[in-house]
């Protein structure tokens, strides 16, 4: 009989992917390929060139009410500022390049939400330093209002450039202009996730197919070409040529698998003589992982797994903002909530607010309040609707619901039905921002993994609802969801309700 590595020799040659010709041009490429460094080196212009902009409107031009608030001054010296406006600038861009803003490679694909927040946190950092530094060294004691002003306008700037580097990347992706090339060796369930992700980022991501370990069960991804065996690497490039290589963690031989493990190696180096990128894409995909939490001990590469835990002082402020929110929404928006009242009292019949059972932080079960959008009838009517027991998954959507009242049609585009969800907000049960509460009833369908969900107070709105609102599928749900958890933060939340102002205008993923 055949060996495996003979049967994989076997195999017709798959076709030659050629990526489309771009439009854009090629003398670009240079420089689009060493995007950080531009990156790096317009972030440096920016915060010095805005330092000493601000210097001298400050100083030097006479603005309208000055004299007015006492804002006039004589013209401090020059020097000072420069020296201040290097060090403000240098920090700052020091601390950016910490954080790996200025990687070019495929992990460079930070959400924006996540730029901005960089942005700014390493921006106060610097600003912050430069303060200290100033009170230590008199003759860096500047003005107060140029702190200010300078973190403003840079910040501003910084994210500009950022929003629109993401805007040309999207651009030259759509025309083919990075198209990148991948071999996989190994595979398992979460590779084909790997895979999609992979290729809506880029359409031109092409997979040209995967390598599987010596004496190993063979796998049966559908469209994935199976080219060989691990040993097989250098023949492939031959025949097709590659740019990235990603080991999945799940095929990763063992300790005695001695075949596999040179083989390995053997990649590495070839990998490394021929400029291929080479990956390791651990067998955890479902557990959120930011770039900090990786690193080494003594040479040896550790990720830090942990659940997401909200800092104090963001604890802190987070529940003052659901209180202040939540108190002026329900005050100042009382003769609109009595309206409402009235209105589905008028079109139908039944109770105005309508109480669900939901599952809160830690699988804590809740009374969810909202007003009532549907017949009174409708949880009876659910189980003529849906076989809830036979669902492939815990989550279910109804097109066109004919269990929604012609006043709850409105109330569900505007998302005005979640207003008295502030009650639960002001009773501790939810926050303003946070995953979605879940039925109880399919929450305890769960997986254990995605039960992670539940590690927080469930929200009003979140970065699920806004950014795949009407998504019936749960593992992207379950995905945003554990992105927000890792990821939360005061700005995150503030980018996620001005976010859902924007999708409750356009009406996004309502029937």
């Amino acid at each position: 009989m055949a060996s495996r590595s003979e049967m994989a020799r076997q195999m017709p040659q798959e076709q030659v992917f050629v990526p489309e010709k771009p439009v854009v041009p090629a003398v670009f490429a240079g420089l689009w390929t060493n995007r950080g460094q531009m990156l790096f080196g317009l972030d440096l212009a920016i915060c010095f060139v805005c330092f000493i902009g601000v210097y001298y409107v400050r100083f030097y031009l006479d603005l309208p009410g000055d004299e007015i608030f006492g804002l006039s001054v004589p013209v401090p010296p020059f020097a000072p500022y420069l020296k201040a406006s290097i060090l403000w600038a240098g920090m700052w861009v020091f601390l950016l390049w910490k954080d790996q803003s200025y990687r070019s490679d495929l992990h460079f694909s930070t959400q924006l939400a996540g730029q901005i927040r960089t942005v700014l946190i390493t921006g106060l950092y610097a600003t912050g330093f430069l303060m200290v530094v100033s009170f230590m060294f008199r003759q860096l004691l500047l003005s107060r209002l140029v702190y200010v002003t300078v973190f403003v306008v840079a910040g501003a700037l910084l994210i500009v450039v950022r929003v629109c580097f993401r805007a040309l990347a999207r651009r030259l992706d759509e025309q083919c202009f990075t198209a990148y090339r991948i071999l996989m060796v190994g595979w398992n369930k979460n590779a084909a996730a790997l895979v999609d992700r992979l290729r809506e980022r880029n359409r031109c991501t092409h997979v040209i197919g995967r390598l599987e370990w010596e004496n190993r069960p063979r796998a049966y991804p559908d469209d994935i070409p199976i080219l060989g065996v691990s040993s097989d690497l250098e023949r492939i490039y031959d025949r097709t040529p590659f740019d990235k290589l990603l080991v999945v963690g799940g095929g990763l031989p063992s300790e005695d698998d001695t075949a596999s493990r040179e083989s390995l190696i053997r990649a590495l180096n070839f990998c490394e003589e021929k400029n291929i990128s080479y990956y390791m894409v651990p067998d955890f995909l479902d557990v959120a992982v930011t770039r900090t939490e990786v690193g080494s001990f003594a040479g040896v590469p550790l990720v830090l797994l942990q659940d997401s835990a909200l800092h104090p002082a963001y604890a802190i402020a987070k529940r003052v903002m659901d209180l202040g929110i939540s108190v002026v929404t329900l005050v100042l928006g009382l003769p609109l909530w009595l309206a409402i009242a009235l209105l589905i009292k008028l079109t139908s019949k039944g109770p105005v607010f309508y109480a669900q059972e939901r599952m809160g932080m830690y699988g804590k079960s809740f009374r969810m309040y909202k007003f009532r959008s549907m017949v009174p009838d409708a949880d009876e009517q659910l189980r003529n609707i849906i076989d809830l027991d036979s669902l492939a998954e815990p989550v279910y959507k109804i097109p066109r619901d004919p269990r929604v009242t012609s006043i709850g049609k409105l109330l569900r585009r505007s998302g005005l039905d979640e207003i008295p969800q502030l009650i639960n907000v002001l009773r501790g049960e939810m926050s303003v921002v946070g995953p979605r509460p879940e039925w109880v009833g399919l929450a305890q369908r769960y997986e254990p993994w995605e039960r992670r969900r539940l590690k927080a107070k469930p929200g009003i709105t979140g970065y699920q609802q806004v950014m795949s609102r009407g998504d019936p599928s749960l593992s992207k749900r379950i995905e945003l969801d554990l992105y927000y958890l890792k990821h939360q933060g005061f700005f995150l939340d503030v980018f996620i309700m001005l976010k859902t102002m924007l999708v409750v205008c356009r009406g996004d993923g309502i029937d």
